[in-house]
């Protein structure tokens, strides 16, 4: 019943307020202009959703805590048992050595104390922090389930809903255990000698990624000036694609060369892929399991690689690819897509090597892009396309609707808007290189200019990644040369409106 109309029932759904109401609420100024649906087609919407929330926890979430969980355990065992080795070794030590050395290592075996009790309380809250992030997520299903059990109408539209909840999964810690060297030397020259390396905490920064969201407890926001941390030669003459393994390595093509190269960040060549029909790839991307696909527009085909060796997993008739990413869910890619009469444009979602969701019209029937140069998607799951026959950005909502164009008419430019490299970050935001002006725009999620960043420190951008430590990785056309650029900086938020939804 209608708690404004007692005697009404509330047979309509107001989209705008999001609550159902009655005829007469419909008619009241309260609700003038809104937009009105069926509450029974929302009802089963909604119930749906609970229920798809509630298994994809069951199947995906709880089964990835339970793992960090038996992760965290053996760490844990692990690095007490190095502990402990680390501590007998510094004993026998000591009682084989001179008395006048005995408070040199007294010294160092409390340092080791100190250091032990430091990293596994670090290990053991980030264990009772996954507990009882688990703890949340089990009550949610259970919530959920009694809910949709329940067949309650009224329940169900009201239960508390927040959409990409717990889709984080939380970061452990890597600390290398201390190591500890005994050497024979001479008693006035035993303190330079005893050589303990303290142990060695590290934490990447965005953890394992179910759906992208923000790190929980952590506020992110922009540096006022961008910062060159790192740089190195690539092979190839003009680079035209970078993509980051971890935050040390990355793979890199060029044009003119019909191979793939992986670097590391002091330059070093670690592997090369020869391309079956020697043209340069399009593109490339890295699954989770740090596989490598990229786009064989000669063979009109998506490889993948495996031990040195390219294996087709999507073959075309019609069609180029010219741009691929990896998706928030497993298993899942973007690719985009020209026509061989270089008419037509569109992106391709696959799921295995099926295509699932074909995105190339807009609402009128009009072509979205024409050249699909490069596709990511952002942690709303829109899909963002540079079209480099407008040139412009466009980005599409998850279902593939047009949401906005980006072409670089927000700020003033020495020379028109030539977008060249594309990627996402943790915050949502959209970064877009402009080749012509030699700097980085970045967009909000919802097409807002926000800066430009790094124009004295590019030269031609063509090719951007994010490394897990949200640095950007800027490939130059003409130089060859890939930049390590931190844009971001990271502070403790205050608001722990959301600690339930956190381990850490």
């Amino acid at each position: 019943a209608c708690q404004n109309h007692p005697c009404q029932k509330c047979d309509i759904f107001c989209n705008d307020c999001d609550e159902p109401v009655c005829s007469k609420c419909m008619a009241s100024s309260d609700h003038k202009q809104h937009q009105f649906d069926d509450v029974t087609k929302i009802y089963i919407s909604r119930r749906l959703l609970l229920l798809q929330e509630a298994s994809y926890f069951e199947t995906t979430v709880i089964p990835q805590y339970d793992k960090m969980e038996s992760l965290l355990d053996m760490k844990i065992s692990k690095l007490s048992q190095d502990y402990s080795s680390v501590l007998n070794k510094m004993v026998s030590e000591e009682e084989a050595l001179h008395e006048t050395i005995r408070k040199l290592f007294h010294r160092k075996k409390e340092e080791t104390l100190i250091m032990r009790e430091r990293d596994l309380k670090v290990l053991h809250e980030q264990r009772n922090g996954l507990a009882c992030s688990k703890s949340n997520v089990q009550t949610l299903v259970s919530k959920y389930k009694t809910v949709c059990g329940s067949n309650d109408v009224e329940e169900v539209l009201t239960c508390p809903f927040e959409k990409d909840q717990y889709r984080r999964i939380p970061p452990i810690a890597e600390i290398t255990s201390p190591t500890f060297t005994p050497t024979d030397v001479d008693e006035k020259f035993f303190e330079q000698f005893v050589n303990l390396t303290p142990s060695v905490q590290t934490l990447k920064s965005r953890g394992q990624r179910l759906v992208s969201a923000p790190s929980i407890g952590e506020k992110k926001e922009l540096l006022q000036e961008a910062e060159l941390v790192g740089s190195f030669h690539g092979v190839y003459e003009e680079l035209r694609r970078v993509r980051c393994i971890g935050n040390e390595q990355a793979w890199l093509s060029g044009s003119a060369h019909g191979t793939l190269t992986r670097m590391n960040m002091s330059g070093q060549v670690l592997e090369t892929v020869t391309v079956t029909h020697g043209y340069a790839p399009k593109d490339m991307a890295i699954m989770a399991d740090q596989q490598l696909i990229y786009c064989d527009v000669g063979n009109l085909s998506i490889n993948a690689v495996k031990n040195g060796n390219s294996k087709v997993i999507s073959r075309f008739n019609k069609w180029l690819p010219t741009s691929i990413c990896t998706t928030s869910k497993a298993g899942s890619l973007l690719v985009g897509m020209i026509s061989k009469d270089q008419r037509s444009g569109r992106v391709v979602r696959y799921v295995g090597t099926k295509a699932k969701q074909k995105m190339q019209f807009d609402e009128k029937h009009q072509d979205l892009f024409k050249k699909p140069s490069s596709v990511a998607e952002n942690i709303n799951e829109n899909v963002c396309v540079i079209d480099s026959s407008a040139p412009c950005l466009v980005v599409l909502g998850r279902s593939g609707l047009f949401r906005f164009r980006y072409n670089g008419s927000e700020r003033t430019r020495t020379y028109s808007f030539y977008p060249s490299g594309l990627a996402t970050d943790s915050m949502g935001q959209i970064i877009v290189g402009d080749r012509m002006n030699t700097c980085l725009d970045i967009v909000d999620k919802d097409g807002q200019f926000v800066r430009s960043l790094a124009g004295s420190i590019l030269n031609i951008p063509s090719a951007i990644s994010i490394d897990d430590e949200e640095n950007l990785w800027v490939g130059e056309f003409h130089t060859g040369q890939v930049k390590i650029i931190k844009y971001l900086q990271v502070s403790e938020g205050n608001d722990h409106s959301q600690d339930d939804q956190s381990v850490f």
